[in-house]
């Protein structure tokens, strides 16, 4: 049997004291930044693993950071989790990811099993922000919260995402190709990324003097949806949509290949804009046109704010604002069928 390797071990590939060890580990004292780099080198040659339980039982810490989201099979979600688990690790903490998958007693029960592993604080993205006074089960949480993206009124820290000016920008910049009958496919409007969204592309709208027209719009229940049944609806409109605008989750994806089923050439016979990650869309051809998510940003700015929150637990609630790019691919040109004359932007 193979033998377990201890920090002895550790300490003796280093060249150091078992002592000096436990301090740079537990990053309980004083170590050089010369020695903490042989004694990283000396756990990677060992293949040392830390006992994370003793450790805690030390320390009285975990330093083990919750994450709750609504489906790690959204790919955006799981860009997220990537992006916060690379800056928590560069400041000595780990991530507990769990899909609630949009149910309140899962939530309820996700926040007392990361109470009961003593997790430091959690990252939520609850499911709705409309939860009564009793059955808020955020609002009786012990922990320190983080809330992505949502409009909860408790106690917590926030990052919110800037929906509106970026559909806003996407919106103007179809209106400026000509385009008038433009889609917008995207999440609930019972989250605020979904109101948020709603609200910048009707701005955009405005702004260029256009109405607005309910049976070009679909929210879904979930950004794991996919709304074959209303682009086949919308294509079949009298005067269907020359572009759209839509979350590149598998809405996307299936909204795209609904239109190419349809007989519809993108950028040709229809426009598009998606709304995710540069990773996310990468392989896709032609290069697509985007409302870019900055979550390196988002996972900076939430390490922040959770540091700040366990190092001064009575200060005062901050929230930060994180914006999109529009990165322009080849994915958008100006509308064959209305033959509409692209318009200059407003400033």
């Amino acid at each position: 049997m193979k033998q377990k390797i201890s920090v002895r071990d550790v300490a003796e590939a280093a060249g150091v004291s078992i002592a000096t060890v436990s301090r740079a580990l537990n990053d309980s004292g004083y170590v050089s930044d010369e020695v903490r780099r042989r004694i990283e080198e000396a756990v990677r040659l060992t293949g040392y693993i830390p006992n994370y339980s003793a450790r805690q039982l030390r320390t009285g810490r975990s330093r083990t950071i919750g994450l709750m989201v609504s489906n790690m099979a959204n790919p955006l979600l799981a860009e997220l989790f990537a992006a916060l688990e690379f800056h928590l690790y560069a400041n000595g903490y780990s991530l507990l990811v769990a899909s609630t998958y949009d149910v309140p007693a899962r939530e309820a029960e996700l926040l007392a099993m990361f109470e009961m592993r003593r997790v430091e604080a959690i990252v939520v993205t609850p499911s709705r922000e409309n939860f009564s006074e009793d059955e808020n089960p955020y609002a009786r949480c012990k922990l320190p919260l983080l809330v992505f993206d949502r409009d909860i009124d408790f106690p917590a820290d926030f990052v919110l995402q800037d929906h509106r000016a970026a559909l806003r920008q996407a919106t103007r910049y179809l209106v400026s190709l000509g385009h008038r009958r433009i889609a917008l496919f995207g999440p609930s409007l019972a989250i605020r990324g979904g109101r948020e969204r709603l609200e910048g592309y009707k701005e955009g709208l405005k702004s260029a003097g256009l109405p607005f027209d309910e049976d070009l719009i679909c929210m879904l229940r979930s950004a794991t949806d996919q709304p074959v049944a209303q682009m086949e609806a919308m294509l079949a409109l009298e005067r269907p949509p020359t572009a759209m605008i839509c979350l590149g989750t598998p809405i996307l994806p299936a909204a795209m290949n609904t239109a190419r089923q349809a007989g519809r050439r993108i950028p040709d016979d229809l426009s598009v804009i998606g709304i995710g990650t540069e990773r996310g869309f990468a392989l896709m051809h032609p290069p697509m046109t985007a409302v870019r998510f900055n979550l390196d940003q988002v996972a900076r700015a939430a390490t922040e704010l959770i540091l700040r929150r366990l190092e001064e637990p009575a200060a005062e609630r901050l929230t930060r604002i994180v914006g999109f790019d529009l990165v322009l691919g080849e994915t958008c040109s100006p509308p064959v069928a209305e033959n509409a004359p692209a318009m200059a932007l407003k400033t």
